[in-house]
């Protein structure tokens, strides 16, 4: 919680900063990235809100938690991202096709972009570090976000510093067009990232590899299939049958599938729960619309 009113705050004071100073230097180039920045303070406080509502314990109406809370949010903010995005394109390319003439933006635009620079590279760190501290992968995520804010500012930089050595105005409009489709590309990564969760998806099916292959190396436990995997917040829900010699006992069964629940969870970290259904060895199947099996992986994979 502290990290994040820390971001908030200093990235609040920072898209101020650019705001202001590309409204006073006429830079669209540095009015866009400040707009950029205001992205920043809206997740951040997505965030800061987003963990005290996720934090709370799961109760009868929410079973699993709440921790998908973040990924609703991730969809609402990619879609203020993305018209924000298409609001700069629109506005620089209306600067592009302006015919009046341009004037070279005032030498406040480079210093204000030099402090953001420092600022964001500052705050980055700090998210990072803490994010690792406290495991929190919103926080990663948020440092990650910030550092590629750095690119765009020095990518501003640069601008600023060929339209001064060529004297070239209208490179500052086209800049902000860079910006603003960087923007809309980034809210359409948001978009689809959290609505992979939100539809429990995977984006990463390397899981289901590692899963077959710990529960086959289990002695005892034969053709693992409907294999689900979902993802709470950042933890993985999995689901998944087994067989196991018909005449044991069940007793001897449930020691088995405890096995391979113990062998999955020391192979994969962040698991939230597992559930593990157990049928006799070489029992007969209606056909299999859910989940995943060693055949249909390979099938996915070539």
């Amino acid at each position: 919680m502290r990290t994040s009113w820390i971001s908030v705050i200093g990235n609040a004071v920072l898209s101020l900063l650019k705001v202001i100073a590309g409204i006073i230097s006429g830079s669209m180039a540095v009015l866009s990235d400040g707009l950029d920045s205001v992205s920043d303070v809206v997740t951040s406080t997505i965030i800061l809100f987003t963990s005290s509502f996720i934090s709370r314990p799961p109760n009868s109406k929410y079973v699993y938690g709440r921790e998908k809370a973040e990924n609703i949010a991730s969809t609402i903010l990619s879609f203020v991202i993305f018209f924000m995005g298409c609001q700069i394109v629109v506005v620089a390319i209306e600067q592009i096709l302006n015919e009046k003439t341009r004037e070279l933006p005032s030498i406040l635009a480079v210093w204000v972009t030099i402090v953001s620079i420092i600022g964001k590279l500052l705050l980055s760190w700090y998210q990072f570090y803490q994010g690792k501290r406290a495991a929190s992968s919103m926080l990663k995520a948020n440092a990650i976000n910030m550092r590629n804010d750095v690119i765009i500012s020095g990518g501003v930089l640069a601008g600023l510093a060929c339209t001064f050595i060529l004297n070239f105005p209208i490179l500052d409009p086209i800049i902000a067009v860079l910006i603003g489709l960087y923007i809309i590309c980034t809210a359409i990564g948001i978009f689809r990232d959290a609505n992979v969760v939100l539809m429990d998806g995977m984006n990463d099916i390397s899981i289901y590899n590692k899963i077959i292959e710990t529960a086959e190396s289990v002695q005892g436990a034969f053709n693992p299939h409907r294999i689900r995997s979902s993802r709470v917040g950042d933890l993985y829900n999995i689901v998944l049958d087994i067989e196991v010699e018909g005449q044991l006992s069940l007793t001897e069964a449930h020691l088995i599938a405890q096995e391979v629940e113990d062998s999955i969870k020391s192979r994969i970290d962040n698991i939230y729960d597992i559930v593990i259904h157990v049928e006799p060895k070489d029992s007969t199947h209606c056909a299999e619309k859910y989940g995943i099996n060693r055949a249909k992986l390979d099938l996915i994979e070539n």
